[in-house]
């Protein structure tokens, strides 16, 4: 149930984060078996308290999944000012619940932080992120 996360997906992801700065950022990572590549996807919501990924590209993305036969490990957003914890709207608004929720705070930018939760029953529960090296 934890979050593996293959090389150089999260500097990825906290670089994407980083530069959808002040607005939230999202994106999906993907694998055969670990998150092994990360698709940044437009945030229409142009938000610092919400996203929403763009429906094309949110749909040509999982279309590619499909075609390749990766799966979708996990969904990712920033959280510009705030800390690393899904909201009551976050957890509302998941409709993947086999993907993790990966979320990345920059309230210090200088030193970003991520956690990780599934989505069971309704309710966020934490699990651990592990970077592969």
């Amino acid at each position: 149930m934890n979050l593996q996360l293959g090389p150089g997906i999260l500097e990825r992801v906290i670089d994407h984060a980083k530069k959808t700065y002040p607005k939230e950022g999202c994106g999906l990572i993907a694998g055969y078996h670990a998150a092994e590549r990360f698709i940044a996807v437009k945030n229409v919501a142009s938000s610092a308290a919400e996203y929403e990924m763009d429906p094309v590209e949110l749909l040509l993305a999982l279309h590619e999944l499909r075609e390749s036969g990766e799966r979708l490990v996990a969904i990712y957003h920033s959280h510009p000012h705030g800390p690393a914890e899904l909201s009551k709207k976050d957890v509302e608004q998941v409709y993947y619940t086999e993907a993790a929720q990966l979320l990345i705070s920059l309230a210090d930018p200088e030193h970003p932080q991520c956690a990780a939760f599934r989505i069971i029953d309704g309710r966020p529960l934490p699990i651990e992120v592990h970077v592969i090296v």
